[in-house]
């Protein structure tokens, strides 16, 4: 089923934009709906325009917000821009101008916005590259990015009208959601039948969406459906993305077989990945050794000078074979960029005045080859990686 990947990895497919594949995914549809309707739960839009898979994940994480915008303002001017594009009708063309009106008045008591200042400006310029990227909007005369510099300056665009079709439907009221985490008690909420089904979703939804499945008191039942049905588990994944289902005393993992690889993906070639892969070597090892004990739960507690120090120390060892640019950062930069990025696997998630270190960090390793003997000058090492 790789048209069920080219939904997963997509926000939409719109015909405008790829009108092969947009069918190609259209008559595939009887494969994969079943397996989107009932292990999923997912809402999957079809019309003569767009086909759209609703993701909704069990649990937000960081990496799943939009990566061109950096602050909240980005986020209003999107919804204030989705309210102005349901009031014009596919095809109608509209002015810069036009909805930078809008959108102040529409946003005056929610996040009022001032086109005289740089950053309000810039942020709307992020929406509309945003929006002209996944084709909610063409350009017919002018360039976005020059109301960056000049708030007088001024756009034709188009609406596709594909926006109808951005918001996520989630088939209850959502009115009195104010946080993230009252949208994500929806998967737990509901009578004892309806709470099965809401477990098994979840379930299929996190190894889908996130690079782990890990389980607590909490979310025992989830542990006890992977452990009961892993091969139904094993069997429904591997049809749809191509894979194995990797069962650990505290982690569930779905592995994408190398030729079925979709998406971002860890570990990639790349530094900071060869980085990580090597740290998380060093880590096991310290573990093994009875340096840093485990919890309760399988992870291990690191304080954050703990967790430098270790940096420091393979940095020490491998560093000459790192990239230039890694090889010449600042530790505190360096710590940053390998935190970020071990958080966005779901190798570690930062606790209090340290760090909490998942079982996977003891499961995705890397190690240089006997025969490395430094690094070279270029950007890339000369030795390949060997992860584990």
């Amino acid at each position: 089923m790789y048209e069920f990947r080219y939904l997963l990895d997509r926000f939409w497919v719109t015909r405008a934009d790829n009108k092969e594949l947009y069918f190609t995914v259209k008559r595939a549809l009887p494969s994969y709906r079943r397996f989107v309707n009932e292990q999923l739960g997912w809402n999957l839009i079809v019309n003569e325009s767009v086909i759209k898979l609703e993701k909704v994940p069990p649990k937000a994480m960081t990496w799943m917000g939009i990566q061109e915008f950096q602050e909240k303002l980005d986020y209003c001017l999107l919804c204030g821009m989705l309210l102005f594009l349901s009031d014009l009708d596919d095809g109608e063309q509209f002015l810069l101008s036009s909805l930078t009106e809008s959108l102040e008045a529409l946003l005056r008591e929610v996040q009022p916005v001032d086109w005289t200042r740089f950053p309000h400006r810039k942020a709307l310029v992020r929406v509309l590259q945003y929006a002209q990227r996944i084709g909610m909007i063409l350009v017919y005369d002018g360039v976005s990015e020059g109301f960056g510099n000049d708030q007088t300056q001024e756009v034709l665009y188009e609406n596709t009208g594909v926006s109808r079709c951005f918001t996520v439907h989630f088939g209850r009221d959502i009115m009195q959601c104010r946080t993230v985490e009252d949208f994500e008690a929806f998967s737990w909420e509901g009578e004892e039948a309806e709470r099965g089904r809401q477990r098994i979703r979840r379930v299929y939804r996190q190894l889908i969406l996130a690079p782990a499945l890990y389980w607590s008191e909490q979310n025992r039942s989830d542990y006890d459906y992977v452990k009961n049905q892993r091969s139904w588990l094993n069997r429904y994944l591997g049809e749809a993305l191509g894979g194995e289902l990797q069962i650990h005393k505290n982690g569930a993992f779905f592995v994408l077989d190398e030729e079925n690889r979709f998406g971002p993906v860890h570990p990639r070639d790349a530094s900071i990945p060869d980085a990580v892969l090597l740290l998380c070597a060093q880590l096991r090892d310290q573990i093994v050794a009875g340096v840093y004990p485990r919890e309760e739960d399988d992870t291990v507690f690191l304080t954050r000078r703990e967790l430098q120090n270790e940096l420091a120390q393979c940095r020490m060892q491998y560093g000459n074979g790192w990239g230039r640019r890694v090889r010449e950062l600042p530790m505190e930069k360096l710590a940053q960029e390998l935190i970020a990025y071990m958080a966005g696997w779901m190798l570690l998630e930062e606790r209090g005045e340290g760090f909490a270190l998942y079982p996977a960090v003891g499961k995705w390793i890397g190690h240089y080859p006997v025969r490395y003997q430094g690094g070279s000058d270029e950007e890339d090492v000369d030795e390949p990686l060997e992860n584990a």
